[in-house]
C-alpha cells in the first residue's frame, strides 16, 4: 500500500506537470530573446544511491560514524546524476542520467569506481579504485596489483571539477582489522591523497593543527566535570580528513583515531572544521538561516512530515532551491530567501547520499543541457508501494 506521504507527493508532481506543460505551451510562442537567459538556472546533482541503507542509516552528522558500504567485491550501490533545469522562464526539467557528469574547465568528465585485484588470492586481496575521464573516453581496465594487501572498497562523499572526497573501508592484517579513513584527491589523479591546506589554504591548515593538538591525549587525564574519557591513543594526519553533504551546505571534517597500533581502538571520532568552502568546490549558497528554520519551511510548503527534508541546494542567485526528501526530490521555489512554492517534484523512496552540486547560470545552462542529452538516461528507484 502507498504511504500517504507518497501519494501527496505525486499529486503534487502532477499538479506541477500540468502548470509546467501549460507555461511551455505559453512561452513556445514568444521568439527567444537574450534576456530570457538571465533567469535560467541548473543543477548537476549527483547521488550514491546504496542498495542496502535506511535514512537513519544515512544522517551522516558530522559527531557521528559515517556510514560506508560492507567490504564487498559486489557493488553496493550506484552513482547517478540528477539534472535539474528551468529555461526562459518555462517549466523545470528533471532528468537522472547514469554515472556521475561532472564539469571540468576542460568539458565533461566522467568519475566512477571499480575492482582491482591482487595476482594472487583476489577474493581476499582486492580494492575499488576511482577513476575519472572525459566523457567519450572508457577508464583503462583495472590491473592486477601485486600491493593490494587486504579487502577494502571507497565511497565517494564528494565530487567536483578538482576534487574527489572519499570514505576509504578497509579489513586486513593478521587480526582481521577493520578501519575507515577520510580523504581527498585531484580529479587528474585519484592515487595522491591531499592534505588540508593544499586544498583549502594556510588558515584551515593551521585550524586542523590547533584542532589535532587539542586531540593529542596521549597523557591527559579525565577532568573534573569533563563530558568524555580520553583514548590516551588519538592520532591524526593532514591528509585525513573529508568533505561532505549535511542539511543545506558542504561540510570540511576531520577524522582522529582511537589507536596508533592494534593493540588500541579500531574506532574513530570526526570533528568539524569550521571553515568557508570557495565556489571552486561547491557553488551553491545559503537562504542565511538555520537548518532547522529552513527545513520547517520547506516542509510546510511541500507538506511533508518533520524532518523528512534532509538535503537543501540553493542556486547562487537565491531564488531557486532543490530539496532532497525522504519522499523524493523537489523543486522549490523562492522569493526574499523565503520558500514559497513547489516547481515540481521527482517522487522516489529510496535513501541517497548527495555528493556533487554544481550550479549552471543563465546562457551556459543550454550547453550544459546539450551534455546531459547525450549521455545515458537512468531509472529513477519507484515511489516504494506495499
Amino acid at each position: 500500500m502507498m504511504s500517504h506521504g507518497t501519494r501527496l507527493w505525486i499529486l503534487i508532481a502532477l499538479v506541477s506537470l500540468g502548470n509546467a506543460d501549460a507555461q511551455q505551451l505559453g512561452t513556445a510562442k514568444i521568439p527567444a530573446v537574450a534576456s530570457e537567459h538571465a533567469t535560467d538556472r541548473g543543477l548537476l546533482l549527483g547521488i550514491y544511491l546504496p542498495n542496502e541503507a535506511s535514512w537513519d542509516d544515512l544522517r551522516n552528522e558530522v559527531q557521528d560514524q559515517k556510514w560506508v558500504p560492507d567490504i564487498s567485491m559486489d557493488p553496493q550501490g550506484k552513482y547517478l546524476t540528477f539534472w535539474i533545469s528551468r529555461s526562459g522562464g518555462g517549466s523545470v526539467k528533471i532528468q537522472a542520467i547514469e554515472g556521475l557528469l561532472v564539469p571540468r574547465a576542460t568539458g565533461f568528465w566522467h568519475i566512477g569506481t571499480q575492482m582491482a585485484t591482487a595476482e594472487e588470492h583476489p577474493e581476499s586481496n582486492f580494492d575499488e579504485e576511482i577513476w575519472a575521464v572525459p566523457v567519450g573516453e572508457k577508464p583503462a581496465p583495472p590491473k592486477s596489483d601485486s600491493g593490494i594487501d587486504g579487502r577494502s572498497v571507497r565511497l565517494i562523499t564528494y565530487a567536483g571539477p578538482t576534487y574527489v572526497a572519499y570514505l576509504f573501508h578497509w579489513q586486513g592484517g593478521v587480526g582481521a582489522w577493520e578501519y575507515v579513513y577520510s580523504h581527498v584527491t585531484t580529479v587528474a589523479d585519484s592515487t595522491k591523497n591531499l592534505g588540508v591546506e593544499k586544498v583549502l589554504g594556510p588558515a584551515t591548515g593551521a585550524l586542523y593543527k590547533r584542532l589535532a593538538k587539542s586531540m593529542d591525549h596521549m597523557t591527559d587525564e579525565t577532568k573534573e566535570g569533563e563530558d568524555r574519557e580520553p583514548c590516551n591513543c588519538c592520532t591524526g594526519d593532514p591528509t585525513e580528513w573529508g568533505i561532505l553533504h549535511a542539511g543545506d551546505s558542504w561540510q570540511v571534517y576531520a577524522r582522529f583515531h582511537e589507536g596508533t597500533s592494534s593493540s588500541c581502538g579500531q574506532g574513530s571520532e570526526d570533528h568539524v572544521l569550521k571553515t568557508a568552502v570557495p565556489n571552486s568546490v561547491a557553488s551553491g549558497v545559503s537562504l542565511n538561516r538555520a537548518w532547522d528554520v529552513l527545513r520547517g519551511e520547506a516542509e510546510a510548503v511541500l507538506k511533508s512530515g518533520p524532518e523528512s527534508v534532509r538535503h537543501l541546494f540553493v542556486s547562487p542567485k537565491q531564488d531557486f532551491a532543490i530539496a532532497i526528501a525522504t519522499n523524493g526530490l523537489a523543486v522549490l521555489g523562492v522569493e526574499n530567501l523565503r520558500i514559497k512554492s513547489v516547481l515540481k517534484v521527482q517522487a522516489f523512496d529510496k535513501p541517497c547520499i548527495p555528493i556533487m552540486e554544481q550550479w549552471s547560470m543563465g546562457r551556459f545552462v543550454a550547453a550544459w543541457d546539450a551534455a546531459v542529452q547525450k549521455e545515458h538516461p537512468a531509472a529513477v528507484p519507484p515511489p516504494n508501494i506495499q
